[in-house]
């Protein structure tokens, strides 16, 4: 079957090489419909930059979605026709698995039924079931959606308190769109992208700033500084994390969702001895499953603008525009389509 993989050499390419997965009793095939493109994870994944993935050539994508059409003696919790998320592979003979989300067929796990047979499991449980009337592209998008709405539970934000995002990429504006369809209403946006401002603009944002302008930055620390709940760093930089010592209120919390902090952390502390530093740069399974429900919902009663998040949806031959697409910032969420 064919799909995406990384070479050794770092490049990304299309093949048809890829074996067929084979499933056990508890298991159910899917062909995939979607596979949207991880700015995060993906990238650093073909820059070689990811600890979790580092045996090269890979298959790629975890932002998988398709129909199933096999099921395990075994599967109760999937039937042929549905539409499922976070389809995943094996590692095989000729290629290991980042994954494996951008390839033809994926498979998923019936962690339910696992465990009703005394079997521990916990690799099916974001695989879930999505709702008639979602597409194939929108359910993709509800992987982003629903890691960073775990996220926001995670990091316990609530309906009354001011938040700074930092960062416009897809994911700032996926937390966003979490923090509106939760009642959320003073969340500010600092970005680099006047395009994306605009964006959050539309999905929401109760004020937005451009980080290179000096005197919209004057205008943020004026409204802003050392009145923030809550900072939430997508970026995940040394500075971008420092920085947060200037927003938040005293007991306040730094948040930090981006990879980039390298594997050392240094802190200015100022005078500020009461505050929270929390990573929630990995999803846990059983918070995000929780999320399911709420964010189908979400998007079916379009309180989720999907539109303003999704920006290119291509076959998959046109990987290499995709691709192209996030390196030169020309995208937000890009979808490659086998069908």
């Amino acid at each position: 079957m064919k799909g995406l993989i990384v070479t050794k050499e770092k490049k990304i390419r299309l093949v048809s090489d890829i074996p067929m997965p084979e499933i056990n009793p508890y298991e159910a095939l899917v062909k995939t419909e979607c596979c949207m493109i991880c700015n995060g994870t993906d990238m650093e994944i073909i820059r070689g930059e990811l600890a979790e993935a580092q045996q090269f050539p890979l298959i790629l994508g975890h932002e998988s979605s398709g129909r199933v059409v096999a099921v395990g003696d075994k599967v109760s919790s999937y039937k042929v026709g549905d539409m499922v998320i976070r389809s995943s592979l094996p590692d095989c003979d000729n290629y290991y698995s980042a994954w494996g989300g951008f390839a033809e067929y994926g498979v998923v796990t019936d962690t339910a039924a696992m465990e009703k047979d005394g079997l521990k499991n916990s690799t099916g449980l974001t695989q879930q079931v999505v709702p008639k009337g979602i597409t194939s592209v929108q359910a993709s998008l509800m992987i982003t959606l629903k890691e960073t709405c775990s996220a926001v539970n995670r990091i316990g934000i609530h309906k009354e308190d001011k938040i700074l995002i930092v960062g416009d990429g897809p994911v700032g504006l996926c937390f966003l769109s979490n923090m509106k369809l939760l009642g959320v209403k003073d969340v500010a946006i600092l970005g680099n992208r006047k395009s994306s401002l605009e964006t959050a603009k539309r999905l929401g944002a109760s004020s937005v700033f451009w980080n290179h302008d000096e005197t919209e930055k004057s205008k943020l620390k004026s409204q802003y500084g050392g009145r923030v709940r809550v900072y939430l760093d997508t970026i995940g930089s040394l500075d971008t994390i420092n920085q947060g010592m200037d927003f938040i209120i005293r007991d306040g919390k730094i948040a930090v969702y981006g990879l980039r902090t390298g594997n050392e952390l240094r802190m200015n502390l100022k005078e500020m001895r009461n505050f929270s530093l929390q990573f929630v740069q990995w999803p846990i399974e059983e918070n995000e499953m929780l999320t399911h429900d709420l964010i189908a919902d979400g998007i079916l009663k379009e309180q989720i603008l999907v539109n303003e998040l999704i920006t290119h949806v291509l076959p998959i031959e046109e990987y290499e525009e995709g691709f192209a697409a996030i390196r030169e910032k020309r995208a937000l969420k890009v979808a490659l389509m086998f069908e």
